[in-house]
């Protein structure tokens, strides 16, 4: 009795999913509200992001300001905090150290940049006499002065071709800093311009000031990724490339045939992606 009520179990967990088919659902409907969605707050960021500029003094702008001239809001705050703590701009081209700041937007604010002549008091020479003794320390003084020290030669180095163990000699660069540069170049396929250490993680501005005298690019050892031919991993991978645009960019491949050009991209990528990806990416034939 036993064994017969085992048989009819067994029958029926093999013929249930015979009689009772699962149903099928249509996703059609999701998929295009979410690429209207993503389609629309693109358009919206587009709009957000597109500069103003007019006229402005850099060393009195405010946040809000900035913000309105289409600047973007992590940059807008790293100046207004730069001014906060007593930072100053000296001439117009200074205002491409503010972290954040990709260099395409501050050359395109330098020619509205307006700054007032430099009012810093400067120090005033005293006519007082000094007694002898203070005028033979201080001709002492002059003398050691006078005698050249021998400075530390820091050499140049090819931001695409240094290792981490000479970056982390530069000044402002130790080997956290170093080890991060190597690794965001390796994800980049080589630096191009040396303001893109700006986006390496950790690394202020103060780090950079320190260390951009000794640096240099050689644009052409860029590893180019060819957009007609490479995965959607590969493409993923870019840090300037999300996985959605990678996605989108993947289907535009299957559906359209090959990619001519950025023009045919510029439904997935803003314009502000499209000039920091323009070096790395190439329409093959």
């Amino acid at each position: 009795m036993l064994l017969a009520i085992l048989l009819v179990m067994v029958a029926i967990n093999l013929l249930l999913p015979v009689i009772v088919s699962s149903p099928k659902y249509d996703f059609t409907e999701w998929e295009q509200q979410v690429t209207a969605y993503q389609e629309k707050r693109d358009s919206l960021l587009r709009e957000k992001y597109r500069l103003h500029p007019v006229p402005f003094d850099p060393n009195k702008v405010s946040r809000k300001e900035l913000l309105a001239m289409g600047i973007a809001e992590k940059p807008a705050s790293n100046w207004a905090n730069y001014l906060r703590k007593g930072g100053h701009f000296r001439k117009p081209e200074d205002i491409g150290k503010i972290y954040g700041l990709p260099d395409s937007v501050s050359e395109k604010l330098i020619p509205f940049v307006r700054m007032k002549e430099d009012a810093t008091p400067r120090a005033i020479k005293s006519t007082e006499v000094k007694p002898v003794r203070t005028l033979v320390a201080s001709a002492k003084s002059e003398v050691r002065a006078a005698v050249p020290v021998k400075k530390k030669v820091i050499p140049v180095l090819d931001l695409n071709s240094a290792d981490s163990v000479s970056l982390e000699k530069l000044p402002g660069i130790g080997p956290v800093l170093a080890g991060r540069i190597v690794k965001y170049r390796r994800l980049l396929g080589g630096y191009y311009s040396v303001g893109q250490l700006r986006e390496v993680y950790g690394l202020r501005p103060e780090h950079y000031d320190r260390a951009v005298p000794y640096l240099k690019v050689t644009a052409d050892s860029v590893r180019s990724i060819q957009i007609n031919f490479a995965s959607l991993g590969d493409l993923a991978r870019h840090p300037y490339i999300n996985y959605r645009e990678a996605k989108a960019v993947v289907n535009r491949r299957e559906k359209e045939g090959k990619i001519k050009g950025f023009e045919a991209l510029d439904d997935i990528f803003l314009p502000e992606k499209v000039e920091k990806l323009q070096p790395y990416i190439i329409f093959a034939p």
